[in-house]
């Protein structure tokens, strides 16, 4: 590989959408738009095949045996005001290894780099629709119907960014033997335990569900205090029951991400208020488990403030293992690199995570400084990212003999 040439390209390219509040390179917005044409003209540039799929993936393969893929892939849209590297960093270095590839002009398979559309979900809910799509996990007219905050949908704003492709080029139809994602780690234990590489067992699963706690509204000055029937005193009580009942759990992660306020005006009682809670385990029967025990506390809180509370399931997303041959080239990649590595899972969903219906799947992971992530605070350093490339491409390479 060509250290100075990646840290280069990465560097140049991940400052198309970055403010003074970090990344703003939502799905299909006119900055992932411009870095997507950008990847296009370099791929181009080298004598890869370019293909588009109908979720806008964009999917360059180079040279080798069509039938037998090595694929390498992760997304470049970001979520507001977010980090340069979550996403960006495995679609360059992945760019990166294809430009090697084509350089020595060895390879015994076809090799693959895909950047997804829409896998943070920031503009378009729920997240991963351009994994779900190319490999058969989602049906079309639901990721074609998803809507983003100003009433664009999916489909609308894909035509018009001129990435609207065939469903013939789905990789479900030519599906990869092999698919690897490098990545940040999004978390802090690789820098705190002075590892250089993690090697991602799997994925927790989650599930979204929405709650919405319904009281009167009123006027705050004449309404005494024990007349009130206040939705956000509710609310943020189930908010810090969420919170103290994941802390007790083993192998348990639970948020409250987001809330509306009716009416949110400062003189004036909540009605209601609306919210998310996103439950995550490496088990599907704790998150079901976790769910039926939050539903319980919701009522019992709605009984205590006078309240009614309502429920629904918004997504779920299973719970994965990775091939246990790619794992063990992944391995074998650090050993002969002389890398310090850790077997671990990954607590953030990645496009990794459908490509197991149709692929071999393995992620590698880079430490992330402070384990910050989608901020826009997030870094990772020169060396990690090199030591992560350095292992996709040994990883690669014992792949392809």
């Amino acid at each position: 590989m060509n250290p100075e040439r990646f840290l280069t390209t990465f560097h140049s390219l991940t400052n198309i959408g970055w403010t003074e509040d970090g990344v703003l390179r939502l799905a299909l917005n006119e900055y992932d738009i411009k870095v997507r044409e950008e990847l296009i003209k370099i791929l181009s540039s080298i004598g890869v095949h370019i293909m588009v799929d109908d979720a806008g993936n964009i999917i360059g393969e180079l040279g080798g045996k069509l039938s037998d893929a090595i694929a390498i892939g992760s997304h470049m849209d970001s979520v507001p005001y977010g980090g340069k590297y979550d996403g960006f960093y495995g679609v360059m270095a992945g760019l990166e290894v294809l430009r090697s590839i084509k350089e020595r002009g060895i390879s015994n398979h076809s090799i693959k780099l895909i950047d997804f559309t829409n896998e943070e979900g920031s503009r378009f809910q729920p997240s991963l629709l351009g994994s779900g799509l190319t490999t058969g996990i989602f049906d079309k007219n639901y990721v074609y119907s998803r809507r983003d905050k100003d009433n664009i949908s999916f489909e609308e704003a894909l035509r018009v960014s001129g990435f609207m492709g065939d469903e013939s080029n789905r990789l479900m139809h030519m599906k990869p033997n092999y698919y690897l994602e490098l990545h940040i780690e999004q978390g802090p234990i690789l820098e705190e335990e002075g590892y250089q590489i993690g090697i991602p067992l799997g994925i927790a699963g989650l599930s979204v569900y929405e709650f919405t706690f319904k009281g009167q509204s009123s006027q705050t000055g004449p309404t005494p205090m024990d007349r009130r029937r206040d939705a956000l005193v509710g609310a943020s009580k189930f908010v810090v029951s969420v919170r103290d009942h994941a802390k007790k759990q083993e192998n348990l992660r639970a948020t409250v991400g987001i809330l509306n306020v009716k009416p949110n005006v400062y003189n004036a009682i909540p009605r209601e208020v609306r919210l998310t809670v996103d439950v995550r385990s490496i088990e599907r029967n704790r998150i079901d488990h976790t769910i039926n025990e939050f539903v319980n506390i919701a009522k019992s809180i709605a009984d205590d403030e006078k309240l009614e509370v309502e429920y629904r399931h918004l997504w779920t997303a299973n719970p994965v293992s990775f091939s246990d041959e790619v794992i063990s080239v992944i391995e074998r990649a650090c050993k002969e690199l002389s890398m310090r590595y850790k077997f671990m899972y990954s607590w953030a969903g990645h496009d990794a995570q459908y490509m197991t219906k149709i692929s071999k799947v393995g992620m590698i992971f880079i430490p992330s400084h402070l384990g910050i992530s989608h901020a826009k605070e997030e870094y990772s350093s020169d060396e990690d990212m090199l030591n992560g490339l350095r292992v996709l491409e040994k990883a690669v390479e014992l792949l392809n003999s």
